[in-house]
């Protein structure tokens, strides 16, 4: 398996997912820290100081040749805001989880739409992915309905999944094949 050590970014109509830089703290960080946002994620950040660490993280992996974690920031094309995120994980199988998220304030805009479509991309198109996977807490009714507009099909759920840093809740566990991505309309 080859490990692709830097992420090209990719245009949709409205924004470029792209590998995050340093000067991205501040957007991230607005978006990142509120309750609204972390309500459904696992890996929440507090304040700015745990954003700038997680930006510089991200940072240090994008040369590393072992690199498994692609953490992406959804730059807005027109505006050049930071206005959502994504991630993909690969698992060393030939699947690769992903996750995504968008500012509060663009929820309902379509942005999270064209970050998923953008990641399923990267993921079988890039990273030769021979599936993707994504897990949804069964509150995100959002992320849910994203999951299936972008392709992805409910695998099974989850009623005491650990969702990070002690915690455990309900999960719904989409997926999509390399061949069912294939098969999509364009």
């Amino acid at each position: 398996m080859t490990t692709l050590k830097s992420m090209t970014a990719l245009e949709t109509p409205h924004i470029i997912l792209r590998e995050i830089v340093r000067s991205d703290v501040e957007e991230l960080s607005g978006f990142m820290t509120q309750p609204r946002y972390q309500r459904h994620i696992a890996h929440r950040l507090r304040d700015g100081a745990m954003v700038k660490d997680f930006v510089r993280r991200q940072i240090a992996a994008q040369n590393d040749s072992r690199r498994q974690i692609y953490h992406l920031a959804a730059e807005e094309k027109y505006s050049t805001d930071v206005v959502g995120e994504g991630f993909l994980i690969a698992h060393g199988d030939g699947s690769h989880e992903a996750g995504w998220g968008v500012h509060p304030a663009m929820w309902s805009t379509g942005l999270g739409t064209e970050i998923g479509h953008a990641l399923l991309g990267m993921a079988f198109e890039r990273l030769n992915a021979t599936r993707v996977w994504s897990k949804v807490m069964v509150a995100n009714t959002a992320s849910a309905k994203l999951a299936r507009r972008i392709g992805m099909a409910l695998v099974t759920s989850h009623e005491t999944y650990a969702i990070g840093n002690g915690r455990v809740g309900a999960v719904d566990i989409y997926a999509i094949s390399a061949t069912d991505y294939f098969d999509l309309p364009y």
